[in-house]
């Protein structure tokens, strides 16, 4: 109301952000529009949290989670490949082996410290054995299985 008892239209109690006293106040909580995580510079208040703010832990745990799995794959596969290679030479050295004695190695295969060949047509079973030096040793066997 002014000076004089009439009121005026800007400052009619009642409307929203206005008192009886004609002074201005800010919109409440209902009367604003949704801004999550905005910041009010009327009030100096935040909004609430986005959605990013409230899961940053779990968002954190899920990276870490993919980081570990993809150290682990990483791993397995060059643990895999180091096996592999392992296999490889020791199938070489079998191969040799044979071969300086003067017999033809048709197929060799090796598994870890055992492997099967097959030496002028026969089949055998190879006992792979590393001394402290790292010479490898060789067991053959006439294959008798199924």
């Amino acid at each position: 109301m002014s000076t004089d008892g009439t009121s005026t239209p800007e400052n009619t109690p009642g409307q929203p952000g206005a008192t009886a006293a004609g002074t201005t106040t800010a919109p409440t909580a209902d009367q604003t529009p949704d801004t999550a995580g905005a910041h009010d510079p009327a009030t100096g208040e935040e909004g609430d949290p986005g959605w990013v703010s409230r899961h940053t832990g779990t968002l954190i745990a899920l990276m870490v989670a993919v980081i570990v799995v993809a150290v682990a794959i990483t791993g397995l596969i060059l643990w895999r490949d180091r096996i592999a290679d392992r296999n490889a030479d020791t199938e070489a050295a079998f191969r040799q082996s044979v071969q300086s004695q003067g017999a033809e190695v048709s197929t060799v295969e090796c598994h870890g410290d055992i492997c099967s060949a097959i030496i002028g047509g026969s089949a055998y079973t190879v006992l792979v054995q590393e001394d402290e030096d790292g010479v490898q040793q060789f067991g053959v066997a006439a294959f008798s299985g199924r």
